[in-house]
């Protein structure tokens, strides 16, 4: 059976390889992640991106761009939407020790593939992981104040530590936003607005605008509960 941890993994990569624009963001990378917050190289392009700004298999990357990591899904996403040619600092984790590479991102050959994925045949795969597993499937994603959201499914429910059927996923968040300034993170998953419980991607975007100016964000972060206000 597939593991709930290499599900994940595949399913983003396969939903996300074929809606990759021309100037989508490469590194070089296959990664996985890990029981903590990160997530782990294991495969590295020869003279790719990553290789080249010193990186090695076995680092946990546990930031990009200045938004950290909190594994395979926000990476995907980061490194996705970074214009090749661009300049970034990655954080790893190396022997119990933080280091920082400046890593430049590349258009990646083929297509545009994020990563080298040893895949048969995706296209098959992706049916089949759709067909088992009906519920693991990237939405439609809505960007507001700087926050890029997605839909939560049960199985990344159960992954972040969010429980019942409310909460939107932060994909990214725009580093010099007045969200990306007052701390509201890549991974954070967004529960309510105020006094109003969000659960898609639409709901998070209708109660931003009617939140005005200084919206109250509650989120969960490394499974426990905090509130950001957005100035």
């Amino acid at each position: 059976m597939i593991t709930k941890r290499i599900l994940l993994a595949l399913t983003f990569a396969l939903v996300t390889i074929p809606a990759m624009a021309q100037d989508a963001g490469w590194i070089g990378v296959v990664v996985e992640d890990q029981r903590d917050s990160g997530a782990v190289i294991r495969r590295l392009d020869r003279n790719g991106p990553a290789e080249r700004a010193g990186l090695k298999e076995g680092d946990v990357i546990t930031g990009f761009n200045k938004q950290d990591v909190m594994g395979v899904l926000q990476l995907t996403r980061l490194v996705r939407e970074t214009p090749p040619g661009h300049t970034v600092e990655v954080k790893v984790r190396r022997d119990n020790q933080d280091q920082t590479f400046q890593v430049t991102t590349m258009r990646a050959a083929g297509g545009g593939r994020l990563w080298p994925l040893d895949i048969p045949d995706s296209a098959i795969l992706r049916d089949r992981i759709i067909r088992e597993f009906p519920r693991v499937q990237v939405t439609t994603s809505y960007s507001q104040s700087g926050i890029r959201v997605e839909r939560l499914t049960d199985q990344l429910r159960d992954f972040f530590g969010v429980y019942g059927n409310e909460g939107v996923l932060v994909a990214s968040v725009d580093p010099d936003s007045a969200a990306g300034k007052a701390g509201v993170k890549a991974g954070d998953v967004i529960t309510a607005i105020g006094s109003k419980r969000v659960g898609t991607p639409a709901e998070f975007s209708r109660e931003m605008r009617a939140a005005g100016s200084r919206p109250v964000l509650r989120i969960i972060r490394d499974k426990q509960e905090r509130e950001i206000t957005i100035e």
